[in-house]
């Protein structure tokens, strides 16, 4: 008899193991980064504090997220989701240019493109920062007085 319980105890944790690694494993296949934003709005500016927030859903929606910004890894250890389906952290740019803002969980990625700008350089056209600087003052005084005559 007591070699029957003994089976049934050591099926009964086999089964239970491999209930565990199914787990375990399973929400990596199914963790899923919906979408990647950003707090604020245009032009964004160097040291300035901004939140990236992630979106996530599927059934790994509580493994951690890791963040990079182009390539470089904001969360080493990687961020817990809180609350359920979010992920974020605050961020500061110190340079200038794209930055490309990734967040990642399981298998899933979704990345955006955001453009930095440094307030204290003059602003010029095609700037997304701004423009109306004094190139932008003289092109369209000189554009200015093109304009009407058709002859």
């Amino acid at each position: 008899m007591s070699t029957t319980i003994s089976r049934i105890g050591g099926g009964i944790a086999g089964l239970a193991t491999a209930a565990a690694v199914a787990v375990f494993a399973a929400p990596q296949a199914h963790a899923t980064v919906d979408a990647v934003s950003v707090s604020g709005s245009a032009p964004y500016k160097i040291n300035t504090e901004y939140t990236l927030t992630a979106d996530l859903s599927g059934a790994g929606i509580g493994l951690l997220v890791y963040w990079s910004d182009n390539g470089e890894n904001l969360t080493p250890a990687g961020k817990v989701p809180w609350p359920v389906g979010k992920s974020s952290i605050t961020w500061k740019p110190s340079t200038e240019g794209q930055h490309l803002i990734t967040a990642s969980q399981g298998g899933s990625t979704k990345t955006i493109a955001i453009t930095v700008v440094d307030p204290s350089k003059p602003t010029e056209p095609g700037n997304p920062g701004g423009g109306g600087g004094s190139v932008d003052k003289m092109l369209g005084g000189l554009l200015g007085s093109r304009t009407g005559s058709a002859s």
